[in-house]
């Protein structure tokens, strides 16, 4: 049997078979890529401006713009952005929230995760499907 829910731009399906979501995860991943490469190397030219000019403010800022981007740019490395996901994929599911953001994370075989946002207005029917169907962490 075929559960579908939907999300706020896009739908997670679940079956025997595994899980189908459709939403815009490639292009959010690809944009935090190009964005924090862009800002770990503005970092980067900061500080190599601090070394030239000897002025505290870029030392100070670049340092902490370069740091936290290239930290993000770790992070997102360890993201998934697979559309269709078999059972025998999945270790663990679970409903988080941060921020007031509410998302499903999918936690794969492989240590990556696949994480699916915008699920706020389904929250209470997917944990419910997922407390019966699958096992949580």
């Amino acid at each position: 049997m075929k559960q579908t829910f939907k999300l706020k731009n896009g739908e997670i399906s679940f079956d025997k078979e595994g899980i189908s979501i459709i939403d815009n995860a490639k292009k959010q991943y690809s944009f935090r890529i190009f964005s924090s490469i862009l800002w770990t190397f503005y970092g980067i030219i900061s500080f190599l401006r601090f070394m030239k000019t000897g002025d505290q403010f870029l030392l100070w800022t670049g340092l902490f713009i370069g740091t936290s981007y290239f930290i993000i740019l770790i992070i997102t490395l360890f993201r998934s952005t697979k559309n269709n996901i078999k059972t025998h994929e999945i270790e663990s599911l679970a409903i988080k929230q941060r921020f007031g953001n509410k998302f499903l994370d999918i936690n794969l075989v492989g240590k990556k995760v696949r994480r699916v946002n915008q699920i706020d207005s389904i929250n209470h029917e997917l944990k419910e499907y997922i407390d019966l169907n699958f096992k949580t962490n």
